[in-house]
């Protein structure tokens, strides 16, 4: 009977365990260009996929992470910002990218949420959650490249 007892307390804490830690994951997102910022510094609309209401937090860690690993397309410029890294890099070093994407991790630095930009649309599972967001290009880019995470634009050269 202890045994039995003892397994179930495993799992069920086994169990609570992934659950916390799928909070960690990021979420499902769409971003796109959302024009012209200041110099060094790029909007984008993003808009994350959620069942309830979604934290400022997971919004810029969506732009932040959209920004390095897919780049965005379709600004009001008609440019395409490309991706600064392959997704490959972000397999190569997880243990940096989880750190770096954790739900208030260091990614929160390079992004801010402009204010009455909020959009929350019905989709048939859910809502989808977006806002304009600036996020500090060069200095991201200058952050990752002494991180090892990307590489420098002068290296290819």
């Amino acid at each position: 009977m202890k045994r039995v007892i003892n397994t179930l307390i495993f799992i069920i804490v086994m169990a609570v365990g992934a659950m916390a830690k799928g909070g960690d994951k990021m979420p499902q997102y769409d971003i796109m260009g959302a024009g012209s910022g200041n110099e060094g510094m790029l909007l984008v609309k993003v808009f994350v996929y959620a069942k309830k209401s979604v934290a400022d937090e997971e919004l810029k860690r969506a732009a932040v992470h959209g920004v390095v690993f897919r780049g965005c397309t379709g600004n009001n410029s008609g440019a395409n910002q490309p991706a600064m890294a392959s997704p490959t890099v972000e397999t190569d070093n997880s243990a940096f990218c989880e750190a770096f994407f954790a739900p208030n991790g260091e990614c929160q630095n390079y992004a801010s949420i402009i204010s009455d930009s909020y959009e929350r649309i019905k989709t048939g599972k859910g809502y989808k959650y977006g806002a304009i967001i600036q996020v500090n290009k060069t200095a991201l880019r200058k952050d990752l490249e002494k991180a090892g995470i990307v590489r420098s634009l002068s290296s290819g050269f």
